[in-house]
């Protein structure tokens, strides 16, 4: 298994970047996991909790999730790394999850498997901090292309050369709830926020533009993050002759010897989770409702 210790500071390193570049962006923050009501919970971010716990054990959990991916965006690998929080001191928590190769990351609590496939931890009064393996579909996706000098190539194609790159990252929002309005179906979309970062080395890459974003350059680096709110335009019914809302990030450049260590795409839900919509119209009210499912999921991104 894949230790987060190992890839957290080209995370964090990857995070205060975008909090630094995104600060002149409309949405500018992140949360590192998204607080979900209940101890029997969602197997990842992407799946809604339907089981409340009782208000007297005051139970919640934080799920991220993690993914190490190709060059073009496909996942290699997801690690999902959950947190039970466990204020009332109880001695036994009943965890529902579908990981695989679970193991406790802090701590020497133990686990049961039951009948019914929930893990019974042996928490004795302490918070329960574990990661394992996701094995259900991504609540978004990403996808990568590349262009040199207005032509496709791979990323492998791309080392190595020089010329003007284009790096598009394109995102699929895979949660929706279709909802009757106005006696027609539509589709809801979850309201996930994508932040796509990365680090340039100056004398490799000159020029440098963002769509949906910002660019800094200190001199010896340029920092760019740019967003996007893939499914947001046709949940909110929002012609893009009058307003468009951005789905997909590009970062062009002039290169020389193309080279590009890593890129971090950060996907949250958590920003919205404070905003009353009380007072907004149908289609609102319903992207309300779906934000209850919470959750992070980090694109780790290797060229």
């Amino acid at each position: 298994m894949i230790s987060i210790k190992k890839i957290m500071p080209k995370a964090l390193a990857g995070l205060m970047s975008l909090t630094v570049l995104c600060s002149g962006i409309a949405v500018a923050s992140y949360s590192a996991g998204a607080e979900s009501a209940g101890v029997k919970a969602s197997d990842t971010a992407a799946k809604k909790t339907e089981e409340k716990t009782p208000v007297k054990t005051g139970l919640s959990k934080t799920e991220t999730v993690y993914v190490i991916a190709k060059a073009d965006g496909t996942p290699k690998k997801v690690i999902v790394s959950n947190w039970i929080k466990n204020p009332n001191k109880e001695k036994k928590i009943t965890d529902k999850t579908n990981l695989k190769n679970i193991e406790n990351v802090k701590g020497d609590e133990t686990y049961t498997i039951n009948e019914d496939k929930t893990y019974e931890w042996d928490a004795q009064g302490n918070d329960i901090y574990y990661q394992g393996e996701g094995t259900t579909e991504l609540p978004v996706g990403v996808s990568v292309s590349c262009t040199l000098d207005g032509k496709a190539v791979t990323p492998e194609q791309l080392a190595g050369k020089s010329g003007r790159v284009t790096m598009r990252f394109d995102y699929t929002n895979r949660k929706y709830e279709t909802v009757k309005i106005n006696g027609k179906n539509e589709k809801i979309y979850v309201p996930f926020v994508m932040l796509t970062g990365m680090l340039l080395d100056n004398e490799k890459f000159r020029n440098v533009e963002v769509t949906n974003g910002k660019v800094i350059n200190d001199g010896n680096r340029t920092y760019v993050a740019g967003f996007a709110m893939p499914g947001m335009q046709e949940s909110l019914g929002v012609d893009k002759k009058d307003f468009e809302l951005p789905s997909y990030v590009e970062v062009s450049a002039d290169a020389t010897e193309f080279e590009l260590a890593t890129t971090l795409t950060v996907a949250t839900n958590d920003i919205f989770g404070d905003t009353d919509t009380s007072k907004a119209e149908d289609k609102i009210d319903e992207l309300e409702k779906a934000v209850s499912l919470g959750g992070a999921v980090c694109h780790y991104v290797g060229w």
